[in-house]
């Protein structure tokens, strides 16, 4: 009986670790990293309040390849895939091949000392091997930074633009940037760009998109110590083949500026923004507006419907776009004074131009990708966890199998050994 209680209690263990990986309920927060790899949409890093302050290190994803509804949803927790690092307001940039997600600066802090901590200021993430670890670095030395966004290039090179270096961690009073550091995904170099002339104002807590033509698109953000925000019909542009900045001036509807808000570039040309806040923590309008890169000079437009079933005014959110859905996730209600619920996600079908409340996996994947998070199309790879799943759950319904055939003998032969059993299983204290 004993050795039948040993398997027993340990099938419950292994079924109760499986469950809270598969069955995963993630802490609220705002400003995190959300990447896509192949089918799943995988969330890390972020802060938020409960009854005080809580820092997020967790790394788990939604599963994209499966429909669902908005507000049903199973998250999955990759359970070697924690961050080393308490961390941010950082950047997260995939490598070209989708194995390696790169992290980027943001308020540091050590998991252990709650101490800010910036030693390492990028941590790489192995996704097939499920691994975090710190690159040597080599080349320029680049201060911290917070508040800045990386995109990458298809030669491997990040870009990252501005930012702020806060130097007093009490008061969080600093230096804003305006220079242009590069990351070589490569060979791990660092690298200051030498731009003369024609250089942009400071910023930081802007938007970033990499156009198929090399040229990368900031909108928004903070443009001065004295925290003025943005003209949103003032465009940044760095052309990453010729290492030059230039500027226009959108036409279009009136947006307002705006910070903390989300971008995605769609494959026909659009970049969508939705959500964000004035330094007030105060709402934008519009919520979403789409950036016609197209059009020379780009224009602006409020889709008709893009009012209608809206998510709540957020900011410290982020958006992913996968297929025909740009999907928004956690992040801080600004009417409600609460963070998103981490039940719900929000999701806006950018060929209809219109929210909805259902994703629906696409059949086919035919149509293109989002540039900015392109999906891996090996059947194998980017997939560490799924054939260890899948034997996993044959091993464990075997064992479960095999523990119910075992305890129904040990039973039934120790009734008929000892029939006082049943009145001992009853609950009667009576003994024969």
């Amino acid at each position: 009986m004993y050795l039948s209680f040993k398997l027993f209690k340990f099938l419950f263990c292994t079924l109760l670790l499986i469950n809270s990986t598969l069955c995963y309920d993630p802490s609220q927060r705002r400003l995190h990293n959300s990447v896509i790899i192949e089918d799943r949409l995988l969330i890390f890093s972020g802060y938020g309040y409960a009854d005080t302050l809580t820092y997020s290190f967790d790394l788990f994803y939604l599963d994209l390849s499966k429909s669902f509804g908005n507000d049903n949803l199973t998250w999955t927790l990759i359970p070697k895939g924690s961050v080393p690092i308490y961390t941010y307001d950082s950047t997260a940039v995939l490598s070209l091949d989708n194995s390696t997600i790169f992290l980027i600066g943001g308020f540091m802090r050590n998991k252990n000392t709650l101490d800010y901590d910036y030693s390492n200021l990028v941590y790489s993430y192995n996704y097939p091997a499920s691994t975090w670890s710190t690159p040597v670095l080599s080349g320029d030395v680049v201060p911290p930074r917070q508040g800045m966004r990386g995109v990458i290039d298809n030669s491997g090179i990040i870009y990252m633009f501005g930012g702020t270096n806060i130097t007093n961690l009490t008061t969080f009073e600093g230096t804003i940037h305006n220079d242009m550091n590069t990351f070589n995904t490569v060979s791990n170099t660092w690298s200051t760009l030498n731009i003369p002339g024609n250089l942009p104002s400071i910023c930081y807590e802007y938007t970033v998109n990499i156009l198929p033509n090399g040229i990368i698109v900031y909108i928004g953000g903070v443009e001065s110590a004295k925290f003025t925000l943005v003209n949103m019909n003032q465009i940044k542009l760095f052309d990453t083949h010729k290492l030059e900045w230039s500027r226009m001036n959108t036409i279009g509807d009136e947006i307002d500026p705006r910070i903390y808000f989300s971008s995605v570039l769609t494959p026909d040309g659009n970049i969508i923004i939705f959500g964000g806040c004035t330094k007030n923590r105060s709402s934008v309008s519009p919520k979403l507006a789409i950036l016609d890169t197209n059009k020379n000079p780009f224009e602006w437009s409020i889709p008709s419907n893009s009012e209608a079933n809206s998510p709540p005014s957020v900011w410290g959110h982020t958006a992913n776009l996968y297929y025909d859905y740009m999907i928004i996730t956690f992040g801080f209600e600004i009417d409600t004074k609460s963070y998103s619920p981490s039940s719900q996600v929000h999701l806006y079908n950018i060929k209809s131009n219109e929210w909805v409340t259902t994703f629906s996996a696409p059949d086919n994947k035919s149509t293109t990708p989002s540039t900015d998070d392109p999906i891996i199309t090996s059947s194998h790879e980017g997939r560490p966890l799924k054939a260890l799943e899948i034997v996993l759950w044959i091993g464990l319904g075997a064992t479960f199998l095999v523990s119910c055939i075992l305890i129904t003998k040990i039973i039934v032969r120790r009734i008929r050994q000892r029939p006082s059993i049943i009145l001992e299983i009853s609950g009667s204290d009576q003994k024969l």
